[in-house]
């Protein structure tokens, strides 16, 4: 049952496009999938409907971006992956670089990546929301003596992040030390 509740909810937010549903919106779309019959139904008699949400909420949509990264347990369930680590590395080192194997880590998504010369360079990416998480990785990375780290901000379209929150973003990371990158990544349909 857990496995039919979590890809009914994932072929709803692929529908939705989750990642670009605000966050302000997405509560709306926990109600109506507590309430809707195909979803709700068969969990009822397990939970209520504050459980499910809860569940809903802290678990499968937490989730959802790593599925979308190709990662756990739960990818099998959605329909759509981002196109991967070195579509990152390419827009914003150049597609001279290369991520290192063995180096694609989560929470929050990195790798390493080397460049046409031996260089290398450890890069965090995430959406402007997960800022926090994507800082305080990089400030640590550096504390723990990375000598070079980066932060792409990914966005979903070509349309560029707002100049503010974008000059926000150079300005924290400049704090630290690190490189800062505006990448388009967007999810795409897969063949099953």
């Amino acid at each position: 049952m857990r496995e039919e509740a979590l890809a009914y909810a994932y072929r709803i937010f692929d529908h939705r496009r989750w990642e670009r549903v605000p966050t302000s919106e997405r509560g709306a779309v926990f109600n109506e999938l507590v309430a809707d019959p195909e979803f709700g139904g068969p969990l009822h008699p397990y939970m209520t409907d504050g459980e499910i949400r809860v569940w809903l909420k802290d678990s499968v949509a937490k989730e959802y971006p790593r599925a979308l990264e190709g990662i756990g347990g739960t990818a099998k369930f959605t329909a759509r992956r981002y196109p991967g680590p070195s579509a990152i590395i390419h827009a914003a080192l150049g597609v001279e670089w290369t991520v290192v194997s063995g180096t694609i880590e989560q929470k929050p998504m990195r790798c390493e990546a080397r460049g046409p010369n031996g260089d290398s360079v450890t890069v965090f990416w995430g959406p402007l929301r997960g800022l926090r998480d994507l800082h305080w990785a990089a400030s640590r990375a550096r504390v723990l003596g990375t000598a070079r780290v980066a932060i792409a901000i990914t966005r979903p379209s070509m349309r560029p992040l707002p100049a503010g929150e974008w000059s926000d973003v150079e300005a924290l990371c400049n704090l630290i030390g690190v490189n800062s990158y505006s990448v388009m990544y967007a999810p795409r349909t897969v063949n099953s």
